[in-house]
């Protein structure tokens, strides 16, 4: 897998604004006559006035204390404890250079799934390399064709009807075996196994013309891109063009190439294919970008 995100983090800012209300001041006393009476509201009003000047002062003293005291910080997340993480690990690898990193990266994967279809993408060579560019295609919305193509089926996808009509639904069982060949591996075991291996990842990424870049942006994108190609409610209709179909519904046919190549395998295998990524970043703790 393979995409490009974006380099910087996003901050979030929070910020609490206090309205305060101007108090309404009591009319000055006459300057000669009488005091008022101890039951006339004058002086109920006069005394209300002081205590909530009282009030606000000791509001505006507590406030400012609790901004300026150094010695009694507010608590944070940081103090009331430490925040949890479902990323494995990183276990004690000892890695190779990229280019030599074949071997170490096929029986890794070999391990952990024995499909004979990924058995046929683990034979080709540059296979980090692979990865990193098929992870970057999908998140800018090319179909990774060139890094998959040991996955790509043998049949052509059937239409019924001659110039246009509904795809034929038996020809997603065609993307059957490469679907169950990506999934094959438990989302936590592929977590595990790239943070184990991440330094060559981001290493691949950088050569792709990201110097210092963290590959976990570019699957996070990636994510994203997959996660948000629709599912349509029936099946869809193509018009048969030279060389390629193309989709009736104006929404379909404004989606990224990479998503198009997502509806044409199919709801079962793209609801198995959401799946297994929507665990993969939870596994990693990467929100998709």
């Amino acid at each position: 897998m393979t995409a490009r995100t974006p380099r910087n983090e996003s901050q979030w800012l929070s910020a609490m604004a206090f309205d305060e209300q101007p108090l309404a001041r009591p009319p000055s006393p006459p300057a000669s006559g009488p005091a008022p009476g101890n039951g006339t509201p004058t002086r109920w009003v006069a005394l209300t006035a002081l205590g909530v000047a009282a009030v606000a002062g000791l509001a505006y003293w507590w406030m400012t204390r609790a901004q300026l005291d150094p010695l009694n910080p507010a608590p944070t997340v940081a103090t009331e404890g430490a925040v949890t993480t479902h990323r494995p690990q990183r276990q004690p690898w000892e890695l190779p250079g990229l280019d030599g990193s074949d071997s170490l990266f096929r029986e890794a994967v070999a391990a952990l799934s024995a499909h004979p279809l990924l058995a046929r993408l683990l034979a080709t060579d540059g296979l980090v390399r692979g990865a990193v560019l098929a992870v970057e295609q999908i998140g800018e919305g090319r179909t990774p064709a060139l890094p998959l193509r040991p996955l790509r089926p043998a049949s052509r996808l059937a239409i019924v009807g001659t110039e246009s009509g509904a795809i034929d639904t038996r020809t997603y069982a065609r993307w059957d075996a490469a679907t169950r060949a990506l999934v094959s591996i438990a989302p936590a075991d592929a977590a595990q196994l790239y943070v184990n291996v991440k330094p060559l990842f981001d290493a691949a990424y950088a050569d792709l013309g990201h110097p210092g870049g963290d590959f976990d942006e570019s699957i996070s994108r990636a994510i994203a891109v997959v996660l948000a190609t629709p599912e349509p409610a029936a099946t869809p209709e193509l018009l048969r063009r030279p060389g390629y179909f193309e989709h009736t519904d104006a929404t379909l046919r404004g989606l990224r190439p990479v998503q198009k190549q997502l509806l044409l395998t199919g709801p079962d295998n793209q609801r198995l294919l959401v799946n297994w990524l929507r665990q993969l970043a939870a596994a990693l703790d990467l929100p998709p970008r």
